[in-house]
């Protein structure tokens, strides 16, 4: 499903996903930094591009391009597979600075609690990605393990209606280090 606006933020910018995309999205998965963490690959281009065909007429199936502020390609994010109160987050990969993957993660939240209007979200990691993993593991909720695509995997899950503890520092850090970039560019 194609959301019809970009969700700005102050490191990074999300927007839907268009054909346009195909190459980038299949190219940052394919990497091999990131191939065994990120779910299945499809096994071309041209099948990559028939999945964001589809996924961009599927009803609550929402799949963004992470940029940078200087409007470069950076990551991919998604929220789909709504049961309920409850979406799934994932297909996220992301080669861009710390703070702007910290971000990606709230503006998700942000848009899934604010736009969405539900309660809570979901998401796997799988095993073999340890440090996002470790991540995950303080801010979410340990539900199970689990089988996605023959890996093992461990599914979460964060409680949307009220925002934790780890989730508020990271916005506070994130707005000290915007000021700051804000100042230092001013001189």
């Amino acid at each position: 499903m194609v959301y019809p606006e970009v969700i700005h933020g102050m490191f990074v910018d999300l927007r839907s996903i268009t054909l346009d995309d195909a190459e980038f999205s299949y190219n940052i998965r394919a990497d091999k930094r990131n191939r065994d963490t990120v779910g299945q690959l499809a096994p071309s281009l041209e099948a990559q591009r028939d999945f964001i065909r589809r996924q961009m007429q599927e009803p609550n199936d929402y799949y963004f391009v992470v940029l940078n502020k200087k409007g470069e390609r950076i990551g991919l994010i998604g929220a789909y597979n709504l049961q309920g109160d409850m979406i799934e987050v994932g297909r996220e990969v992301i080669v861009g600075e710390p703070t702007e993957s910290m971000e990606t993660e709230l503006l998700i939240n942000d848009f899934c609690r604010n736009v969405l209007n539900l309660k809570r979200t979901c998401g796997v990691v799988y095993s073999n990605n340890v440090h996002h993993l470790n991540e995950v593991k303080k801010k979410n909720t340990f539900i199970k393990s689990v089988q996605r695509g023959g890996h093992e995997a461990m599914l979460f899950e964060f409680d949307l209606q009220s925002e934790n503890q780890i989730e508020s520092k990271i916005r506070k850090m994130l707005k000290l280090l915007y000021k700051k970039q804000q100042h230092l560019n001013s001189l």
